[in-house]
């Protein structure tokens, strides 16, 4: 029994230093963005640890993994204050799929869009077929203005903003990192300017991942550069609050998921999503409801948000 308690010990200690990575500000080893998206593995292993501890009575490990669970649900719990402001008729309501080199369903998603009422779509890993077949369909119809062009072809780095309110293309500094499209279009809600910045950076493999870093980063920048203007930043971050760059990326903005955000990436496999890379963050406006949907044929859940322009 002396030699389990210590096992459990062990194992203890060893998730913990796995649950404060996300405090670890750094690019390498290049695994470490990976562990550290782990959050709510290390919560399941720390509930499942502390249950042995306590049947072992292991006092030690049965301490540890309860700071184990804190800690994962620090980096996981959306406790940001939702913004305060006076909400006024003005609706925007945004959605944002990751399309996954343009194989989503098209069907799913245009029924997606009609029963949240969709105004703007964010796509990222797009191509001209897929917008096509979507524009095609009755509720596709609505967005009459679109951000640009895109791949005539399967590429990840095809991104467009549809909207059926008027827009026009902002343009964004010129990209110095290697990013993938990213399109900024100034929207007119009724009468009220709304920015919003379609979000795909490079994800954080070896072969990418200071471009990640540095992606995450002029975003951040960017969008400071726009305080005083209603904002929207939506699309495939390809990271979540457990990773430094992304909190310094999303700071002055709310991340519409809400507490618990729902894990979007990745789907359709053996095991069920464990990391939420899918945001819609806002400045400026008011959330009345947020959620995801699930899309086939894609790895990632598509994520919206109903929001209203505030008044003041």
């Amino acid at each position: 029994m002396r030699y389990l308690r210590v096992l459990l010990t062990l194992a203890a200690v060893a998730l913990l230093v796995l649950a404060a990575t996300p405090w670890i500000d750094r690019i390498s080893p290049t695994w470490l963005p990976v562990v550290q998206s782990l959050g709510r593995a290390w919560i399941v292993a720390a509930v499942i640890g502390l249950l042995l501890s306590v049947l072992a009575r292991a006092r030690l490990a049965v301490g540890a993994n309860a700071v184990v669970i804190a800690v994962a649900l620090v980096t996981i719990l959306n406790v940001a204050n939702r913004p305060a402001c006076d909400a006024g008729e003005a609706r925007l309501a945004v959605m944002s799929l990751n399309a996954e080199y343009g194989r989503a369903d098209v069907a799913q998603l245009a029924e997606a869009v009609e029963r949240r009422d969709i105004d703007t779509l964010v796509i990222a890993e797009v191509d001209e077929a897929l917008i096509a077949a979507l524009l095609a369909t009755e509720p596709g119809s609505r967005f009459v203005h679109r951000s640009g062009q895109t791949s005539e072809g399967a590429s990840p780095a095809g991104t467009v903003v549809l909207s059926r309110h008027p827009a026009t293309r902002v343009e964004v500094p010129a990209r110095q990192t290697g990013t993938f499209q990213q399109p900024a279009m100034s929207i007119d809600v009724a009468g009220r300017a709304v920015l919003l910045r379609a979000v795909h950076p490079q994800p954080p493999v070896a072969r990418s991942i200071e471009q990640w870093r540095a992606g995450l980063v002029e975003l951040g920048e960017w969008q400071r550069a726009q305080r005083g203007r209603p904002l929207v930043m939506a699309g495939d971050f390809n990271a979540s609050a457990a990773h430094a760059p992304f909190r310094n990326a999303k700071r002055g903005m709310y991340d519409t998921a809400g507490l618990w955000p729902r894990a979007t990436w990745p789907r359709e496999r053996a095991y069920p999503p464990f990391a939420d890379i899918d945001h819609v963050l806002v400045r400026g406006l008011n959330v009345e409801d947020a959620g995801t949907e699930d899309i086939d044929d894609t790895d990632h859940r598509a994520v919206w948000a109903d929001l209203r322009v505030c008044t003041r």
